[in-house]
């Protein structure tokens, strides 16, 4: 059974969800969000952004709801669902402490999240949140549990919210009737200093009930972002981790040869200052300045500290921000088409 081109061939499965789906990734969701906040920006508006997260997602899947889904919005019967049934409802549980367990109980709900099967079944259960999200004509983009909601005002505008309460309402409702929970909310508005300034922030926004401030800085998928998205405080925690962990590598420097003290120190470091780097394209002065020579200088000394003659992590860092910061001319512009399993 090919289920993957299956499911998508139906038309059924958001192209705004590509999570486990080959050529998108992290970075692809956040520059399609950021793009569309900097067009809003570049139009006069600021923009509203709802942070989702679902409390233990996949394990809190119902196997009922999650059968019918998948007939009903996808059209996978007969024996094709049987086989589905049989791998999501073989599944049990029981709890050891020492050499003492529990009985073995069956679960009616989760999918496996480690299988390869278990995060498509997640993305067939959450599909119908497109249809309640765009029924309130708002944007969004979704990557497995993370849900980020947001649409763009002028500044001037801001005094009334009550769409975007009716947005989170139905949202909170459909989670309730699908037996999901949400684990946090957070809040924050995107614009220009000057914009920013003229709107009134203190009230914040009711969300399932209880209300939200908005945030000075929200991470999103792993990035900080600020209100104005200097990315100052991003750039600032990539800092902060490296070091952290530079640092902790000194303990453990005697037992390592030289070798494999450069392998760790640039893959440690090196994987954090790749990560979603191309979101720093065109960003200020100061965040340049930020990236290139603290961070190139500092992170250059540390790993030279932790293995001699290791340069690799310095370059990197240098090659990646100052990309970020705008010094490369040709970049490639994400396309949000529709994504391919």
């Amino acid at each position: 059974m090919r289920l993957r081109p299956h499911v998508l061939a139906t038309g059924n499965l958001s192209s705004l969800q590509p999570a486990y789906r080959p050529g998108y990734s992290t970075e692809s969701a956040l520059l399609k969000v950021v793009g569309d906040i900097e067009r809003a920006s570049g139009n006069g508006m600021c923009t509203v952004l709802l942070a989702l997260d679902i409390t233990a997602a996949f394990d809190a899947v119902n196997h009922l709801i999650l059968y019918r889904r998948i007939e009903s919005d996808f059209g996978v019967a007969g024996m094709e669902l049987s086989w589905l049934r049989s791998f999501v409802s073989c599944q049990s549980q029981y709890v050891a402490v020492g050499s003492v367990r529990s009985e073995t109980c069956a679960l009616s709900s989760g999918v496996p999240q480690g299988s390869v099967l278990g995060p498509l079944l997640f993305v067939m259960y959450v599909s119908e949140i497109d249809a309640v999200i765009r029924s309130h004509s708002f944007q969004y983009h979704q990557y497995a549990d993370d849900l980020m909601i947001y649409m763009s005002l002028i500044p001037k505008a801001f005094d009334d919210l009550s769409s975007l309460v009716g947005c989170s309402e139905a949202m909170s409702t459909w989670f309730l009737q699908n037996a999901l929970l949400l684990n946090k909310t957070e809040a924050i508005i995107f614009g220009t200093r000057q914009r920013l300034a003229s709107i009134q922030m203190s009230a914040g926004v009711s969300v399932a009930g209880t209300v939200v401030h908005f945030a000075e800085a929200v991470k999103l998928l792993g990035v900080t972002l600020d209100p104005a998205l200097t990315f100052n405080q991003h750039v600032m925690n990539v800092i902060r981790a490296c070091m952290y962990h530079t640092r902790a590598l000194h303990h453990i420097r005697p037992l390592l040869t030289v070798a494999a003290s450069k392998l760790i120190a640039t893959s440690i470091v090196g994987a954090r200052l790749d990560y979603c780097n191309s979101l720093l394209y065109g960003t200020s002065e100061g965040t340049e300045s930020t990236c290139a020579c603290c961070t190139a200088s500092t992170m250059d000394s540390q790993c030279y500290r932790f293995a001699p003659s290791t340069t690799l992590a310095a370059n990197k860092t240098t090659d990646c921000f100052q990309a970020g910061c705008g010094h490369v001319q040709d970049t490639t512009v994400w396309n949000p088409g529709i994504p391919t399993l």
